[in-house]
């Protein structure tokens, strides 16, 4: 098992995280937040360049075999990206590795969630197989908020056969693999796809429950642990109205919950606790 790899047990599942490669990103010069509302407090925070992971998560039930996005990290941080690490970083191997070092076959896997329509989200959901582009989980039905499929930038791509769009969401497509989620959608008994749009319009989240225990995979709800804190604090391409909506129904059902949290882009697995500013973040890794 790779470093860049944590397990946890929840109930009767197992929940796998992998980290398929870090980001550095200061988040003042993504986030929509003024300079004279973080500086006197957060200056280390949002004011300097920081390292965050992009990770997938694997959950293992009796019955069923779920990954939620699949990232594909030579893909969507390449060379020259705004966010690539320093020159001489090493990557984590590449999460079909991590995952058949897990024991997991990629053509096990029964079910694929993609959190959202951004790249670092879904660049792994295929692979390139003699010279063509394949589903990267053969046998996996994949799920999308419908409202990123349909989004013009997304269509207008699809019509481009070289896109990245049309050689991910547009071979699951042909291939009969992608199902486009309206609403809540439940997977398993103890698995549920809950609509959260901000982040992007189909922006989705995934919950888990077994044996009196939960676990939200929330993809981009969050991406620090000081957006919690701060639930209007998001990056400058979010709907600042429905993301603060899908952020203020999380907290509260996982404060209700007590639940667990792992987010795509916080290396710790978190619960909230009350604040004055209504919750926090605390690592319980």
């Amino acid at each position: 098992m790779s470093a860049d790899t944590k397990t946890l047990t929840l109930g009767a599942t197992t929940i796998t995280i992998f980290n398929t490669g870090d980001l550095t990103i200061t988040l003042s010069e993504m986030m929509n937040v003024p300079e004279s509302e973080w500086r006197p407090r957060y200056a280390d925070i949002l004011g300097k360049p920081r390292v965050f992971p992009s990770q997938c998560v694997h959950i293992a039930l009796p019955g069923a075999s779920v990954l939620v996005d699949a990232n594909n990290y030579a893909l969507s941080a390449p060379p020259g990206y705004p966010y690539a690490m320093p020159e001489g970083y090493q990557p984590p191997p590449d999460l079909l590795t991590q995952l058949r070092q897990c024991g997991i076959q990629p053509a096990d896997i029964t079910h694929l969630v993609i959190t959202h329509a951004h790249y670092d989200h879904y660049a792994g959901v295929t692979a390139e197989q003699n010279g063509a582009f394949v589903p990267a989980f053969p046998n996996a039905r994949c799920y999308l908020g419908k409202p990123d499929w349909d989004y013009p930038e997304t269509q207008e791509a699809l019509r481009d056969p070289a896109s990245a769009d049309s050689l991910t969401f547009g071979v699951l497509h042909n291939a009969g693999l992608l199902e486009l989620v309206e609403g809540e959608r439940d997977l398993t008994p103890e698995i549920k796809i809950i609509p959260t749009p901000g982040e992007s319009p189909g922006h989705q989240i995934v919950r888990i429950t077994s044996e009196g225990q939960t676990l939200y995979c929330l993809g981009d709800l969050f991406h620090d642990p000081i957006e919690v804190e701060y639930p209007a604090w998001m990056s400058q391409w979010d709907d600042p109205t429905t993301n603060v909506a899908s952020r203020f129904a999380l907290t509260e059902a996982a404060l209700a919950e007590n639940a667990l949290l792992v987010a795509a882009h916080i290396p710790s697995v978190g619960r909230l606790k009350r604040a004055e500013s209504g919750a926090r973040w605390v690592d319980v890794s």
